[in-house]
């Protein structure tokens, strides 16, 4: 059973009066204020309202005192203004941890990254090289500028690229729209397991970079850092 501590403490994270939680459990106000301020001892029915109430409005409950928001299973944001892509990488390298982390990326043309973000991409660079996560990277045949490995690369049919790129890493999946600088970032595990899944297929039926078309694609240099 929930305890009082509990209560008071899921009441404050929703920011709900006592008059809030009497509505959402159907009870009455004075009783929620009698049990808050210990003159009853509250029925194991009355506890269960309050909780199935708390938790139907998003609260999870921890052992026997703690509790927590729960978080919202879908959250869209959009990422933009002079700093977006610094933004962004900051939100991936917040993420990738380590070895068993991986971002799969559906990029339409890899120069543009050096377009938008040649200045903050080798933060990114030098996080990946610390925590070695994983890489996977979908271009069109006909890429002619590479930022990564050739071991991390597949190519696609061109008529499957347009001009927005998309990855997936964590419980998020991000589009990248390039003509208008902007990242919409959705945070969801049932979207992001849905999108990798359509990557992996996609992957699947790509093709490697053979070593003679490898030479012929034009680089990234990385700039040394001090």
């Amino acid at each position: 059973m929930i305890t009082l501590i509990q209560i008071k403490a899921a009441r404050a994270l929703l920011s709900w009066t006592q008059e809030n939680l009497a509505q959402a459990a159907r009870l009455s106000l004075p009783a929620i204020n009698n049990l808050e301020r210990g003159l009853t001892t509250p029925r194991r029915e009355t506890l269960i309202s309050i909780e199935n109430a708390l938790t139907q409005a998003g609260i999870d409950f921890i052992d026997q005192r703690g509790v927590k928001l729960r978080p919202p299973e879908l959250e869209t944001q959009i990422i933009e203004g002079p700093d977006w892509l610094k933004k962004y990488d900051d939100i991936i390298i917040s993420h990738m941890n380590g070895p068993d982390d991986e971002i799969c990326q559906f990029s339409c043309d890899e120069r543009l990254w050096m377009t938008y973000g040649g200045t903050t991409n080798h933060h990114y660079i030098v996080h990946r090289n610390r925590v070695h996560f994983k890489e996977r990277i979908l271009v069109p045949q006909n890429q002619s500028f590479v930022t990564n490995l050739q071991s991390v690369y597949r190519y696609h049919n061109d008529q499957l690229f347009k001009d927005v790129s998309w990855q997936v890493f964590g419980p998020y999946v991000s589009q990248i729209v390039w003509r208008r600088q902007q990242i919409i970032l959705t945070r969801s595990v049932a979207l992001a397991e849905a999108q990798l899944a359509i990557f992996n297929e996609l992957w699947g039926s790509a093709k490697n970079f053979t070593d003679a078309q490898w030479n012929k694609l034009e680089k990234w240099k990385s700039p040394t850092t001090t």
